[in-house]
């Protein structure tokens, strides 16, 4: 087996263990500090996603910030569900402003520097035919 083989055949190896490893195991569960420092900056009335350290996610509007808690509104739940700072493992709020102009504005910049591009090319490598000659008038 030549070296080139085997090294592909490692590095195929490696991307398979690391698309197998969970990546749960990597990620930093929140401190409660954290988790309210994230939600008190967000603020009331922002959508969030929340997964506690049980494994339950929760889907829902901030209706309230407390001291050791903080209150959802579940997206088919009228009542207020209380949520606490410690049981928080992880956070996921909506895009803002600018992330929604990031992925509405890179694919058209993409596109127009790819027409840009395009056009150019194409007046480029435009085939050069010789000048048709002139025929005299009739007579």
């Amino acid at each position: 087996m030549t070296p080139r083989k085997l090294l592909r055949k490692c590095a195929g190896m490696v991307s398979i263990c690391a698309m197998l490893m969970p990546s749960v195991a990597l990620a930093k569960p929140l401190t409660a500090d954290q988790a309210r420092e994230k939600i008190v900056k967000r603020g009331v009335g922002t959508w969030v996603c929340v997964e506690e350290r049980n494994g339950l996610l929760l889907i829902g509007r901030i209706t309230s910030i407390d001291q050791d808690q903080f209150g959802m509104q579940l997206e088919n739940y009228p009542d207020i569900t209380p949520v606490n700072y410690s049981d928080v493992t992880r956070l996921r709020f909506q895009l803002s402003g600018r992330g929604i102009a990031v992925l509405v504005g890179v694919p058209m910049a993409a596109g127009v520097i790819g027409a840009l591009i395009l056009h150019h090319e194409f007046e480029a490598n435009k085939p050069q035919f010789p000048p048709t000659p002139i025929t005299p008038p009739f007579p």
